[in-house]
């Protein structure tokens, strides 16, 4: 218990803000002339009842913030001391000693390893109000002694008997439930003898028979390569069809605040202590009663210079850190899975430390279960990127995302195929999140994989016209790490949902196993094969053989065939890339799309350095750091 009351005594040295979203500024305009059931009658003589809150007067708020919070308390429906302590108005230990004071009941934090035998009760001062709090009281039997907790003391109570086993299973539960469902070991035998002899046979064909290696791999890849031409095309077809402005552009659902639900959002770190005022800035931007939202920032123990730096900050009452003990592998999933089982709401989102999201997001989401039914277990918002301006690299990653978020995956909910997740804003009814297994710790890009897991257990992802603004990297080397640890989580994720065989097959569905084949296999086929056809098609063209005048008529025909996917291909990434920036408003980028296949050159080098670390180091993270855009380069 010194631990305990020792983290929750420690004083801040430095405030992070927390602004009032416009939003909440207009409830309080509206409840400005309303005068409140238990305040003083306007004009009367009348008094009514005194506040129960009104200890905390003089104390630590002042009459007027007392009265302020209570009429917000009653738009949003919760207890006022939620709202004080949510938007900063009062600490939370300041509260509980206030209201142990005014009980004459003791608080944990100030007495260190008060807890010594089983004659105290101890008392979660945040979940119920003081009156409620002092009925309790009375109810102790004698010979018990109650004391008072803050929420941060009552995890750290239950986690002092609970942490070994909430770490093992955030690290092992996916794989004890569901062994090939984990990507905790690689390939099957029979997956490694037929990469093995794909490669074997076209390496030897092409040094003993490249004429005739030539148009057979032209004709194997066409057909996987037109099944990629045709989900582009769809996905231009799509941004056709949907004439609608961007999401900023209109209005979000309207849901009274009182009938919204308790909300969490989990931001995993690791080595951000730069980017956390940042991020306490766009989490108090969100369009959502700060009462409702939960905030958990989910650290490493080992990550000591984050956790220094957020000491430093005087957060708002409804963010709070999580500390995930130090055992490996050390990944996001592993992370996220240890803070999903101290979530007690029913939905929750995944953000990224650097990301800004549109402040209507939460409320799109929540429009988007409640529209697609009870089968909708995620729904993802689009990434953007903000720092467009500050390289090429940045501006091909901006093109990239505009096609993936704002034209392929709208694209694949309408045909009803599996959807990727983004890796961040996406957004879940927890039941079901934890239905599925969570995430899997040992494979890199867990966000894929759970999509594809959603879809085998029966339930849906959609799509929402709300962005999620992130950085992409400015240097190479950070972007090459980066990409090379997506390839390898999508390698994982194919070797994971084929290795059952055809049994995989049954039990995703065939329409779920296509999408499975040509949305992550045919990604990784064309970053893999790209170059190697590049090289094909610019020897044989010095060679004059290209359109091989003297090669059989089938001969020709396959080349052919080979030559016009292969310029489809190009032309439809090309072409959806440049609307989907067209119609966010970068029409200045939309002619950069043109020299895209120099960009696609860069992922097959790491698609290729993926392949490698898959056979090394399977389960290595490499980390992507944040907090580079400069000054003026943070917007599209």
């Amino acid at each position: 218990m010194d631990q305990i009351s020792g983290q929750s005594v420690l004083r801040p040295r430095r405030r992070a803000v927390w602004r009032e979203s416009p939003r909440q500024r207009s409830i309080l305009a509206r409840l400005r002339s309303v005068r409140h059931r238990i305040g003083r009658f306007q004009g009367g003589t009348v008094d009514a009842p005194e506040s129960e809150y009104a200890f905390l007067v003089g104390r630590a708020i002042d009459a007027a913030t007392l009265g302020r919070a209570e009429r917000m308390a009653q738009a949003w429906a919760v207890l006022p001391h939620e709202v004080m302590i949510a938007l900063g108005w009062v600490d939370e230990r300041e509260y509980v000693a206030a209201l142990g004071a005014t009980l004459g009941i003791d608080w944990l934090g100030r007495t260190p390893g008060r807890l010594r035998g089983s004659g105290e009760v101890v008392i979660g001062a945040y979940a119920m109000r003081p009156q409620v709090i002092r009925e309790a009281v009375s109810l102790i039997p004698e010979g018990k002694q109650a004391i008072l907790a803050t929420r941060r003391e009552l995890d750290a109570i239950h986690m002092a008997g609970a942490e070994a086993a909430l770490i093992d299973h955030a690290v092992e539960g996916l794989w004890r439930a569901d062994p090939a469902a984990s990507a905790r070991y690689g390939a099957e035998t029979w997956q490694a003898l037929v990469a093995a002899t794909l490669v074997g046979l076209f390496v030897g064909g092409t040094a003993v028979a490249p004429d005739v290696i030539v148009p057979l791999v032209m004709a194997i890849l066409t057909l996987p390569f037109l099944c990629v031409v045709l989900l582009r095309s769809a996905a231009v077809m799509e941004m056709i069809r949907v004439r609608r402005p961007h999401s900023s552009a209109r209005a979000a659902p309207t849901v009274p605040d009182a009938d919204l639900p308790r909300y969490s959002a989990l931001v995993p770190l690791y080595r951000e202590a730069a980017i956390l005022p940042d991020l306490v800035e766009a989490m108090a931007a969100l369009d959502y009663p700060a009462a409702k939202l939960e905030v958990l920032l989910v650290l490493e123990a080992s990550d000591t210079e984050t956790l220094a730096a957020l000491a430093d900050l005087d957060l708002p009452g409804n963010i709070r850190p999580v500390v995930v003990p130090d055992k490996g592998p050390r990944t996001k999933p592993k992370a996220l899975n240890y803070a999903l089982e101290l979530v007690r709401s029913p939905y929750a989102v995944v953000y990224d430390a650097e990301d800004i999201p549109e402040p209507d997001q939460l409320r799109r989401a929540l429009a988007a279960f409640a529209q697609g039914g009870p089968e909708v277990a995620c729904v993802q918002a689009r990434l953007g990127i903000h720092n467009t301006r500050q390289g090429w690299l940045p501006r091909q990653f901006a093109l990239e995302y505009a096609s993936l978020f704002d034209a392929q995956l709208p694209s694949l909910q309408r045909l009803g195929l599996p959807i990727p997740l983004g890796g961040t804003s996406n957004h879940f009814r927890v039941d079901q999140l934890k239905e599925v297994g969570g995430w899997d710790p040992y494979n890199v890009t867990e966000d894929a994989d759970l999509g594809f897991r959603l879809a085998r257990g029966g339930y849906r992802t959609l799509t929402i016209a709300s962005t999620t603004w992130e950085e992409a990297p400015i240097a190479l080397g950070s972007w090459v790490r980066q990409r090379t640890r997506w390839l390898k989580g999508w390698m994982q994720t194919y070797l994971v949902h084929t290795r059952r065989g055809m049994r995989s097959r049954n039990a995703s569905g065939r329409w779920s196993w296509f999408g499975l084949h040509v949305l992550i296999g045919g990604m990784l086929l064309s970053a893999l094969v790209h170059p190697a056809v590049l090289a094909i098609i610019g020897w044989q063209a010095l060679n004059g053989n290209l359109l091989a005048p003297n090669a059989s008529t089938i001969e020709r025909a396959l080349i052919w065939i080979g030559l016009t996917n292969f310029a489809l291909g190009y032309a439809s990434a090309i072409l959806a890339a440049a609307i989907a920036s067209w119609r966010r408003g970068w029409r200045w980028l939309s002619f950069e799309a043109l020299i895209m296949p120099f960009y696609w050159l860069l992922i097959s080098f790491a698609s290729y350095r993926a392949l490698l670390q898959l056979i090394t180091a399977p389960h290595l993270w490499e980390k992507t750091s944040h907090g580079h855009s400069r000054p003026g380069t943070r917007a599209g």
